[in-house]
């Protein structure tokens, strides 16, 4: 009588699909590592004579407790999100652009130019050429770090820090020349700014939609962002030059082993990473100013590092770690106003918090890597053992 050969035991039919597990250590780590950051920061603000209910209640009422307020952070979040997703694109390539700041304050520029210069444009082609030049403007400013990167090896993080004090200065020399100030009267103090952009340049409010005064300057650019953010996700994780760059990031010598022509893949996430940078300006410049002012907002380059950290160079994560830090950036107005604790308490709090994810993240990762690595183990054992019940059963047959 034949002996049916015996299946090897479903070990894994039972334990839940690898994303799944994934996201939920994910999950678990930023709760842990919020509620670090929040323990920490109660014995800050306890160390002040303050609670740290009423204190967390202040930033929470002025992030969530009117549609103003909540149009403020998502306004706060919408440049930070392009920031950090500059970030990300070239560090999944195993790369660190820390030049993101100049880049998009060369984006501003370039875009200010084409809103003044090219204001002969018909309705809304004039807000489109003047993003289309930001975008060009950082992508300029990204690229050529890029190319002594791949050409001479110069390392991008020194020639990206030296391209953003060149920026700053480029910023400056336009205000105080090709983009001057035209319309001041008499002898008054210069008005360090360029002139007013038509109201054709200016990208449409969004906030009213939803009961958001227009003195928030929530623009359509924040749904740009998001699905910007969209694309990006599924350039890195769906396409080929996402698969290129994350194995260079993983191991370049084993890219190059592939046929990974790695100096052509940097140079592209160069390319994508200065066309997001050149968006950063976009908001303060044509969703709010709509002048490029010599008082602009600083640092969003810098930013947008941290933001890309505290989304773990996610794109989706990087949308929820940009409101989050929206939220933060809005609290510095609640406790100055309401509570004795002073504003550098929110800067403190969002240090702590990166500080938590990093590490929380980095020990969920190797606790998700060693249980995947003993299922697999489990399972290669048992199918081994099923293999050797299989060759004893028709041992046994041919006797």
């Amino acid at each position: 009588m034949a002996t049916a050969p015996l299946a090897a035991p479903q070990v894994g039919s039972r334990e839940r699909p690898e994303w799944i597990e994934n996201l939920a250590g994910q999950l678990l780590a930023l709760i842990v590592a919020l509620v670090i950051a929040l323990l920490l920061g109660s014995v800050i603000i306890i160390a002040y004579g303050e609670s740290p209910g009423t204190v967390y209640g202040a930033i929470f009422h002025y992030g969530f407790g009117t549609k103003n307020g909540f149009g403020y952070v998502l306004t706060e979040a919408t440049p930070l999100i392009f920031s950090a997703l500059a970030v990300a694109v070239c560090f999944k390539g195993g790369m660190f652009n820390i030049g993101v700041e100049g880049q998009y304050l060369v984006g501003m520029v370039t875009a200010s130019w084409a809103a003044l210069k090219l204001d002969f444009l018909p309705g809304p082609l004039l807000m489109w050429v003047a993003i289309a030049f930001g975008i060009l403007g950082g992508i300029v400013w990204a690229v050529i770090p890029g190319i002594l990167k791949v050409r001479t090896g110069a390392h991008e993080v020194v020639t990206t820090i030296m391209m953003n004090g060149i920026a700053v200065s480029l910023v400056a020399w336009a205000i105080n020349g090709p983009l001057k100030y035209t319309q001041q009267a008499g002898f008054h103090t210069p008005n360090l700014r360029t002139d007013a952009f038509r109201a054709s340049a200016k990208i449409p409010d969004l906030g009213h939609l939803f009961g958001i005064g227009s003195s928030v300057h929530l623009s359509w650019l924040l749904i740009g962002a998001v699905v910007t953010a969209a694309l990006v996700w599924f350039l890195l994780k769906r396409m080929r030059l996402g698969y290129e760059a994350r194995a260079i990031g993983a191991s370049p010598g084993s890219a190059r082993a592939g046929g990974i022509s790695i100096g052509q893949v940097q140079i592209k996430l160069f390319v994508i990473s200065g066309a997001l940078a050149g968006l950063v300006g976009m908001q303060q410049l044509l969703g709010d100013k709509n002048y490029l002012p010599i008082g602009y907002e600083a640092a969003l380059g810098f930013t947008g590092i941290a933001v890309a950290f505290l989304g773990q160079n996610n794109p989706i994560g990087i949308v929820a770690a940009a409101i989050l830090w929206g939220v933060l950036a809005r609290g510095e107005t609640a406790v100055q106003i309401q509570t004795t604790v002073p504003r550098e308490f929110v800067i403190i709090l969002q240090g702590i918090l990166i500080i938590s994810v990093v590490v929380t993240y980095q020990l969920a990762k190797r606790r998700l890597l060693a249980r995947q690595l003993q299922t697999a183990a489990d399972v290669e054992e048992l199918a081994d053992s099923a293999a050797a019940v299989d060759v004893e059963g028709l041992a046994k047959e041919d006797r």
